[in-house]
């Protein structure tokens, strides 16, 4: 039997466990390894096998592997998709597809939970910047000056909502250099999708 490459062996324990720990205690499937690896499933299984002989790893010889300490990192975050953009703008059509998942912390779930990516300039304000993922929790209905995101007949967006009491909702936007119709949207339709919680980013 060929020899095993110590180093591959190395680089497919090490890409289980970020896996692993990147993606909510979820541990990757065997197409997944393979894949990385650039493996057949013959050499690819026999990599696994002796991972496991050396307590590296546990696996059941099929599709079902994990490593110590995982259970932990299932009760401490949740893995929520990515399903598209919103803008911070004017509203316009996004595509509503699974881009990835990212694990939260699950204090900050409240209910069913989607993140969004966000462009334009309009929530600046309020610390929503271009390319800022916004937590967002599945709502049909809103408080007054709740963050949400809404529907409206010309699309999608992320603005603050307003009802004041015995007025017709409307949406405001948080830059302070847009003019006024700009910052106060009063569109014929308003659908709420759902109400930001957190906002995700990169430091700059």
């Amino acid at each position: 039997m060929k020899r095993m490459n110590e180093d591959k062996l190395n680089q497919m324990a090490e890409f289980i466990h970020r896996y692993i720990s990147e993606n909510n205690g979820e541990s990757p499937k065997f197409k997944d390894i393979l894949e990385y690896m650039e493996m057949s499933k013959s050499v690819g299984y026999r990599y696994l096998t002796t991972l496991r002989d050396r307590g590296v790893i546990k696996y059941n010889g099929q599709d079902t592997l994990s490593i110590n300490g995982q259970e932990k990192m299932k009760s401490a975050f949740r893995r929520v998709a990515i399903v598209g953009s919103i803008v911070c703008g004017k509203p316009e059509d996004n595509s509503q597809m699974i881009q990835g998942y990212v694990a939260i912390p699950e204090e900050w779930i409240d209910g069913d939970c989607y993140l969004l990516r966000t462009s334009g300039d309009s929530m600046i304000d309020i610390g929503i910047d271009e390319g800022d993922l916004v937590l967002i929790k599945c709502a049909k209905e809103a408080y007054d000056k709740q963050v949400v995101a809404v529907l409206t007949e010309t699309g999608t967006t992320l603005k603050r909502f307003m009802r004041h009491e015995n007025s017709r909702p409307w949406l405001m936007a948080e830059n302070k250099t847009y003019t006024k119709e700009l910052r106060e949207l009063k569109p014929s339709k308003i659908e709420i999708q759902g109400i930001a919680l957190k906002v995700i980013k990169d430091i700059k």
